[in-house]
């Protein structure tokens, strides 16, 4: 009985560092995962406060974009942002002006539709996107100025 359970044992051992050996083999063997994994990990989306944004915009010129509609637009914006409104048909288009090789900065009200348009920038292929958190009752509400 004892032999059986010996035998047993090893056979276990033998098949579980066969399935290790084998995994290890197949992970080295495909390259092509390894670069999409890398290209995926390239994209951020980073969620930045009031200042982090002010801090950015005054150490250069910056994309800025606010995805809020034309009536919240025209009650006050981050001055140097660009308008194009989510909903706009022109959406697309303008996301096409943008510079995928450079940062983008996104706000709206308080941060749901600029989460939603960071995620699409993500999908076009932009590769440093910052949303601003709360938007721009943040931004009001830390102090800083629209026109």
């Amino acid at each position: 009985m004892r032999k059986k359970v010996t035998h047993i044992c090893s056979v276990i051992a033998i098949m579980m560092m066969a399935l290790s050996c084998n995994q290890a083999t197949s992970q080295q063997a495909s390259p092509e995962a390894s670069v999409s994994e890398v290209q995926e990990q390239k994209v951020v989306i980073n969620r930045i406060s009031s200042d982090e944004l002010e801090t950015a915009m005054s150490a250069q010129e910056i994309q800025l974009v606010d995805v809020r509609t034309d009536r919240e637009w025209e009650s006050g914006h981050i001055k140097g942002a660009k308008h194009f409104e989510m909903n706009n048909a022109n959406w697309q288009s303008q996301l096409e002006t943008l510079d995928k090789d450079e940062p983008v900065y996104v706000y709206c009200a308080k941060g749901g539709r600029s989460a939603r348009c960071a995620k699409q920038l993500e999908e076009a292929g932009f590769t440093a996107i910052y949303d601003l958190k709360g938007g721009l009752t943040s931004w009001k509400a830390s102090g800083k100025a629209v026109e």
